[in-house]
C-alpha cells in the first residue's frame, strides 16, 4: 500500500535525513532505546530487539515490548504486522483537555478508520492505572500503550528535552512507517490521518 502526499504540512518518511524523522524543518534527533528499570514484573518483562530497528533508520518500528492498560505487554513491531496498517498516535497524558480532544476524535471515527482497515493505539507515557481511568472515562474502544521511560516515543521523535512529550501521529503499514507527523493539534491528528487513509 503506498500512501500519497497530500498537503506540506504532513511529514512523509521522504523528509528523513540520516535516518531522523524531519520534525518541520528541523530534523529531530532519534533517541537511543534502551531498557529503563521496572516497578513491577510485568514491566520487567518489557524487552527491546536492537536489530529489529537499524541505528540509522526508523523506516521500521523498533521492535519495543510496552503495557497497555491492562498492564499486558504488547510488542509493537509485532502488533504493526500482525494489524498491517497500523495508527498510532502519541498524546502528553492522559486526561488532560487537549488530548482528550484528540483520543474522543481517534474515538468518533473508529469506526470509519475500521472500514479503511486500520487498527488503531494511542501512546503516552501515562501508567497503566492512569491509560485505565482514561479509556474507561473517555469510553475509548482502542488500546492505550504506556511507555513511561519513553523509548517509543523517542524513537519516533516525539520526545521533548526533559520528560515531555509532543503530540503526533503515526501510520504504519506492515511494520515500516510510512507517514509521520509531529507537532500537530488535537483535531489536525486525527482529521489529518483520516483524510491521508480516504486518500490513499
Amino acid at each position: 500500500m503506498q500512501l500519497r502526499e497530500r498537503k506540506p504540512k504532513v511529514e512523509p518518511l521522504d523528509k528523513v535525513k540520516g535516518g531522523k524523522i524531519a520534525k518541520a524543518k528541523k530534523a529531530t534527533k532519534v533517541t537511543k532505546v534502551t531498557k529503563g528499570s521496572a516497578k513491577s514484573e510485568a514491566l520487567k518483562a518489557a524487552s527491546v530487539d536492537a536489530s529489529a530497528a537499524p541505528a540509522t533508520s526508523l523506516d521500521l518500528l523498533p521492535s519495543i515490548t510496552l503495557l497497555n492498560q491492562d498492564s499486558e505487554p504488547v510488542n509493537v513491531l509485532e502488533l504493526a504486522k500482525k494489524a498491517h496498517l497500523l495508527v498510532i498516535f502519541v498524546y502528553p497524558r492522559a486526561n488532560t483537555s487537549g488530548c482528550t480532544r484528540q483520543a474522543k476524535g481517534f474515538r468518533d471515527e473508529y469506526e470509519e478508520l475500521k472500514k479503511l482497515g486500520a487498527t488503531v493505539v494511542g501512546l503516552s507515557a501515562d501508567s497503566p492505572k492512569a491509560q485505565t481511568k482514561f479509556k474507561e472515562k473517555q469510553s475509548l474502544q482502542y488500546d492505550l500503550l504506556c511507555d513511561p521511560n519513553r523509548e517509543l516515543i523517542g524513537a519516533l521523535g516525539s520526545k521533548k528535552k526533559g520528560n515531555g512529550t509532543t503530540r503526533s501521529d503515526f501510520i504504519v503499514v506492515d511494520g515500516v512507517v510510512k507517514e509521520a507527523r509531529v507537532g500537530v493539534k488535537p483535531e489536525q491528528s486525527y482529521e489529518g490521518v483520516l483524510q491521508k487513509l480516504q486518500d490513499a
